[in-house]
């Protein structure tokens, strides 16, 4: 891996801004790439095309394979940054659950294959209402720090508690 501690934030997620911020702050002792995927907005179902099952879900996981690819090599540390609401169950978020969720799949195969080479990998969920970018900073501290590399394949929620309990219909 990198000889140099580099961090850089990768994807078009709407929660970039507050990954950026907790970043900043969290000033990794490894080399880094965090992952924000871009997540569709809720819609009903009846809506969902083919186009915009292309356009919405493939295209964003397509973006996030090959945001993986780029980093491959240079990086220590994996960190995908999802919205939790689509990993938890959200009324009209097909398309949003199968971007989120495919990502979360994405990620703990990841840690797997790629703990041969030693690089870890891991998701944090935030809530985008109220990102918390302390606790998101104080967070990758710990992801991207010194002992860091003993964490892997864990999916982390930053939801002051609404990760209690999926909902169920």
């Amino acid at each position: 891996m990198s000889t140099t501690t580099t961090a850089v934030v990768r994807g078009a997620g709407t929660l970039v801004p507050s990954v950026r911020d907790a970043l900043a702050r969290a000033r990794p002792a490894a080399p880094v790439a965090v992952l924000v995927p871009r997540v569709p907005a809720t819609g009903p179902l009846t809506e969902l095309s083919d186009d915009r099952l292309d356009d919405e879900v493939a295209g964003p996981l397509g973006a996030v394979l090959a945001d993986v690819q780029a980093v491959l090599g240079e990086v220590d540390r994996l960190v995908f940054v999802l919205p939790h609401a689509p990993l938890m169950a959200l009324a009209g978020g097909s398309a949003a659950s199968a971007v989120a969720n495919g990502v979360l799949s994405m990620a703990r195969t990841l840690a797997i294959e790629l703990a041969r080479d030693r690089v870890t990998v891991n998701v944090v969920a935030v809530d985008p209402a109220a990102p918390a970018v302390a606790a998101l900073a104080d967070q990758l501290t710990v992801l991207t720090g010194g002992s860091g590399d003993a964490v892997t394949g864990q999916e982390i929620y930053l939801t002051a508690g609404t990760d209690l309990g999926r909902l169920r219909p």
